[in-house]
């Protein structure tokens, strides 16, 4: 005679559905006032810089050369301004939704094993700049979910990711750098003795300055005037992990401004 299984499969409990999954809700992000504006002012910004460089450079020739380049780069940061046209975010205690026009897109939380950063770097004469454009979420099955913060308060969408799926992990790298174990970030390694960046190694006491720069982190070996490399933070997994241990390793580090922030 067979025994009784535990349980017939039909009585075995499945898992809720995500909605249920995400607990209470924290609070709604829609899209930022002036969005449109600011992408469309960036986007004037470069075709100007652009002609005008091109102007000085080679006179009403090379303003005509360099004209097609400017409103190129117009019409992609323009297409910026309505890419996220009706997007809102929900944040919940136990994750969040990205809702579109074209539908919803959930993210729990728990299920992620990797945060990335989208990073928008725009150079111009003036100046550069980086702002931190979105999160990228990898589940453990590989699934990827993209979570725009350009939105009302996207500080704190990001920050509510960070806490929730980088911030744990920090303890548990700690000891594990302490123990000894190798901890690999994307291209970059590092450990109790030191950090090896393309495949050089170079210890901790060799390192003259890690500067904390816009989305970056520069590494001086000597003097400390041009970086001996440097490790672009959407390059790595839990970029603000990755930082933490760096900076807490060096023996001696600099911030250079609010990205100091959210990497410690």
């Amino acid at each position: 005679m067979q025994p009784h299984p535990f349980r017939q499969p039909a009585e075995r409990p499945t898992a809720p559905p995500e909605e249920q999954r995400l607990g209470a809700l924290r609070s709604v992000h829609g899209q930022r006032r002036n969005a449109a504006l600011f992408h469309v002012a960036r986007g004037a910004l470069l075709l100007l810089s652009t002609s005008v460089i091109g102007a000085v450079i080679a006179g009403s020739q090379g303003f005509l050369l360099s004209l097609p380049f400017g409103l190129a780069g117009f019409a992609v940061l323009a297409a910026a301004a309505l890419r996220h046209r009706g997007l809102r975010i929900e944040l919940y205690d136990r994750g969040l939704v990205v809702a579109r026009r074209e539908g919803r897109e959930i993210a729990v939380f728990d299920e992620v094993d990797e945060v990335w950063f989208d990073l928008d770097r725009s150079s111009t004469p003036f100046g550069s700049f980086v702002f931190l454009r979105g999160v990228r979420l990898v589940e453990h099955s590989g699934a990827q979910r993209s979570v725009p913060v350009e939105v009302a308060d996207g500080q704190e969408v990001a920050r509510r990711i960070l806490q929730r799926c980088s911030h744990p992990l920090l303890d548990e790298a700690r000891r594990a750098v302490k123990d000894g174990e190798v901890l690999t970030f994307g291209p970059v390694r590092l450990d109790r003795q030191g950090i090896a960046l393309r495949d050089t190694h170079v210890a901790w006491g060799d390192l003259s300055l890690v500067r904390l720069q816009s989305g970056r982190v520069a590494f001086f070996r000597g003097q400390t005037v041009f970086p001996w490399r440097t490790v672009s933070l959407d390059s790595v997994p839990h970029p603000t992990v990755f930082a933490r241990l760096v900076t807490e390793r060096a023996p001696r580090v600099e911030r250079d401004d609010v990205w100091a922030s959210w990497t410690g």
